[in-house]
């Protein structure tokens, strides 16, 4: 055996000498060696990568690989290759115990030595500071490479599966038995190593290197292949670069075969097998037919439905894909099998998974938030694939870059909402050939599992409220969102949303339709054939409730997103309804009345109050961000206006003849003809407090002169009939106030009228001019009193809610439609020729009001 002092296999003299030659010709600049000499040999360099390995006498097993795979003639003349290699002591301790249980070299297989001389064979030379180098796209990036592909060709890892090897999905069930030849990918696996340099580029800390290797410790300037060091740097030869490792390096499986073959992760496992299939390669069958004339069976990829990497389109029954726009609905963010992984530049970064243990996802099924999967499917099987989908993107990451433990606080998933993933979770780690795969000891659910929205996805009487919910819209850049959805999903926010389940819409009372002369309801039913909601109309007899034959089914989406939208507006509460208040206000600015809690709880909105109904609580589930109460019935709101309630209640009346007498002509109105018959004109899309005195307070208002009537206003003209016009609008709009205040409910604040200030009058609350004049008002169980904005100076004037009649938390609503009702046909489709139909009618906005009687004018001077 020879004896070497130095690396380069000759004297140091001559190796000076001839670097220095090199450092003439050389350009050290690209991210592998530029290696001159590919053809032709040069002189006094030395040995051959197959030469020095052989003449070394160290590395026998590497040599017999060589001669075995008759890769001599590639390693002993001029070339351009990097091969990692380990010690005969290595391999002997190899021998000892490895996952392949071979114990002797000669028990090696042909396919076995392909992938121990292969996979550390690089097809550039490298030295490992230039191994953290790539180019891309004719440009050097530099520091920031930690994987490459190796010479390991993808038919030599051909294997031949059966039984419980495959997929445990029923696609595959017919091979079972049989058995089938199968790629687990048919691209080229890459080695990944970690360089000084790469990891102070991407800030790698050492728990993050440990973490990822298993527990692996390294020292400033170490150098590691997977998780086995590098023990001899940049062994140069005259074709190429040896770099040795501490143990005989073995291709790791990718990532979906480890966690297949992983004993704890079962269940994520059978998961991930729903999206896996098998596709026909017609050209690896071709080659392994010339290099095994007597092969005459297919050879097939295991792929996996997946939108990077994957298979998109449908297959065919020989397992191709087919040439089709159409792509299969339900997709993998990407192939976790493989093998070239990449999201950017392959060299760059690979893929992440978190994946669970059984026992992380048996505690999860089984408790907790979690109990509502178990409780609609009643094992994992049954959660069907639309579903589990967003379950296993949640744990699917694709940058390990950004999936480090340092990096974890800062992970969210691909719809923004973040991974609470601690390092206190992870149970192991596995540095696989196209990702890392960390066993979990928690689950990481999607936000459509924890969130308010969650029954409703998983609940299977719940169709027609969550075709809603996820009915998507364009946003100005151009991508679909679902509005619904993404609101719900919220964690910043608390809610309480009502579903009235799928049994519960056989009477929707539609307002347009409650405002037309022949009146109409709808039944809304999710239809399985188009996986779409329907509306089918009936006539109504509104003065005896009672519903008529079915004229039309409805099929327009524009008109089922705009009812089922406002219906929906109506049903979410942002906080919690179980506070101990009895009045709550929806998204849609509905006013309700809630008694009870959990189970027990009861609501009614405005028309339930008119017609003595209610919503009952069927289930109560508790989110993480709100609760979910399944009721019997849609919350019904009020299908009075104010101008409705006021002109009808004769106690109201001498407030509503003010109101209503405003001269036609003037610019300034109260009511417009609008809604389901009129409205508020100066009402935003909000909710009110509306004070209307008694009858005995406007007259003593109309005696004391505090203000004229409209005759009497009449009798004026000029400038001086235009100024009590405008002081009388005045008077009336104080008496409307933002927001929503109910009697017995305890409160004490200033709210803002509706009548602006004109003057610089110094006032109680300090109102200054071009600025809403205010109201105070107080609340108690028993009481609401109201404190006037009156002039600094003068008494102080105040007024309360009278309850002797009943007059008080009295809801209306006013609505704004795209056009009034009497100008679309009726529902059975009869109406004025030249009306557009009831299905092209639209619902724009609306507001709410309270209304209380009080004791006294309000006034402000």
């Amino acid at each position: 055996m020879k004896i070497y002092s130095n690396k380069t296999c000759n004297c140091f003299k001559k190796l000076v000498l001839f670097v220095s030659v090199l450092l003439i010709s050389f350009s050290f600049d690209s991210c592998k060696d530029e290696y001159i000499y590919d053809d032709q040999e040069p002189e006094n360099l030395g040995s051959s990568i197959y030469d020095y390995l052989n003449d070394n006498g160290n590395y026998t097993y590497t040599v017999r690989l060589i001669e075995d795979l008759k890769y001599k003639d590639v390693l002993q003349v001029t070339g351009s290759k990097t091969l990692f290699v380990a010690n005969d002591d290595a391999y002997k301790e190899f021998f000892q115990n490895n996952e392949w249980n071979v114990r002797k070299y000669e028990d090696l297989s042909l396919a076995q030595k392909k992938s121990l001389l292969n996979f550390s064979l690089l097809n550039n030379p490298y030295t490992i500071v230039k191994l953290s180098n790539y180019n891309s796209a004719g440009i050097l990036i530099e520091e920031t490479a930690m994987r490459q592909e190796t010479s390991l060709a993808p038919i030599d890892s051909l294997s031949f599966e059966k039984g419980d090897a495959l997929p445990t999905s029923p696609f595959w069930d017919y091979h079972r038995e049989n058995g089938i030849h199968l790629l687990k990918d048919n691209t080229q696996k890459t080695i990944v190593f970690f360089t000084e340099e790469f990891i102070n580029k991407a800030g790698i800390t050492s728990d993050d290197f440990s973490a990822l290797t298993n527990g692996r410790t390294r020292e400033r300037n170490d150098v590691y292949v997977f998780n086995k060091r590098v023990i001899e740097q940049n062994v140069r030869c005259k074709n190429g670069y040896i770099h040795v490792l501490e143990s005989v390096l073995i291709p790791p499986q990718n990532m979906a075969q480890y966690i297949h073959e992983n004993p704890s992760t079962r269940i994520f496992s059978k998961l991930l097998d729903r999206f896996c299939v098998m596709v026909y390669d017609d050209a690896t069958t071709k080659l392994y037919q010339s290099l095994n004339p007597g092969f005459n069976d297919s050879i097939f990829i295991k792929s996996y439905y997946a939108s990077n990497g994957g298979i998109t389109r449908p297959l065919n029954a020989n397992h191709e894909e087919i040439n089709t726009p159409e792509t299969v609905k339900n997709l993998l963010p990407y192939n976790p099998g493989w093998n070239e992984y990449r999201a950017g530049a392959l060299e760059a970064d690979m893929a992440a998974m978190f994946v669970p243990t059984d026992e992380a996802m048996n505690n999860y099924f089984n408790s907790g938030i979690g109990a509502i999967l178990k409780d609609r499917f009643g094992s994992w099987d049954n959660v069907p694939d639309e579903i589990i989908l967003p379950f296993i993107k949640r744990h699917m990451r694709t940058s390990l870059i950004e999936s480090i433990p340092s990096r974890f606080s800062k992970m969210v998933d691909g719809e923004n909402y973040a991974l609470p993933v601690q390092r206190s979770h992870i149970e192991s780690s596995f540095l696989a050939s196209n990702g890392n795969v960390y066993i979990t000891n928690e689950v990481y659910p999607p936000v459509d599992y924890i969130s308010v929205y969650s029954p409703v996805l998983l609940s299977p009487n719940s169709k027609i409220m969550n075709w809603a919910i996820n009915i998507s819209q364009q946003s100005v850049d151009g991508t679909m969102f679902a509005f619904y959805k993404l609101y719900l999903n919220s964690l910043v926010s608390k809610y309480s949303l009502f579903i009235p389940t799928d049994e519960f819409f056989e009477k929707y009372i539609d307002p347009i339709a409650w405002g037309q002369d022949i009146n109409g309801v709808l039944k809304y039913w999710y239809n399985e054939n188009t996986k779409t909601v329907n509306a089918t109309a009936y006539t109504y007899d509104k003065v005896n409730d009672i519903v008529g034959d079915s004229v039309d089914v409805i099929t327009s989406n524009t008109f089922l997103q705009n009812r089922l939208w406002d219906l929906l507006d109506s049903h979410i509460v942002v906080g919690d309804v179980e506070s101990g208040k009895s009045y709550y206000i929806t998204k849609a600015n509905d006013l309700i009345n809630i008694s009870g809690s959990g189970s027990s709880l009861v609501v009614k909105g405005g028309g339930d109050i008119s017609k003595g109904t209610q919503s009952n609580t069927t289930t109560v589930f508790r989110q993480f961000n709100g609760s979910t109460f399944f009721i019997d019935k849609q919350i019904q709101p009020a299908l009075r206006s104010v101008y409705k309630i006021l002109s009808e209640t004769p106690e109201f009346s001498a407030f509503f003849e003010l109101l209503n007498g405003v001269p036609e002509g003037n610019i300034v109105q109260i009511f417009a003809q609008q809604g389901i018959d009129y409205r508020i004109k100066f009402f935003n899309a909000f909710r009110y407090t509306i004070f209307v005195p008694t009858n005995d307070a406007i007259q003593n208002a109309i005696t004391s002169q505090t203000i004229k009537t409209w005759e009497e206003i009449d009798l004026l003209s000029g400038q001086e009939r235009e100024d009590e016009i405008e002081r009388l609008i005045n008077f009336l709009k104080y008496h409307f106030q933002d927001n929503s205040l109910f009697f017995g409910d305890s409160f004490s604040g200033n709210y803002q009228s509706a009548t602006l200030k004109t003057d610089v009058t110094q006032t109680h609350f300090g109102t200054v001019r071009n600025k809403y004049y205010k109201l105070g008002v107080t609340g108690t169980s028993g009481s609401m009193k109201i404190t006037m904005d009156t002039p600094v100076g003068k008494p102080l004037r105040t007024a309360n809610v009278v309850t002797d009649g009943g007059l008080y938390n009295i809801i209306a609503k006013d609505y704004i439609f795209s056009r009034v009702p009497s100008a679309y046909k009726y529902v059975d489709g009869t109406g004025p020729i030249a009306n557009p139909l009831f299905s092209t009618s639209a619902i724009s906005t609306s507001a709410s009001a309270v209304i209380h009687q009080i004791d006294n004018v309000l006034t402000f001077e």
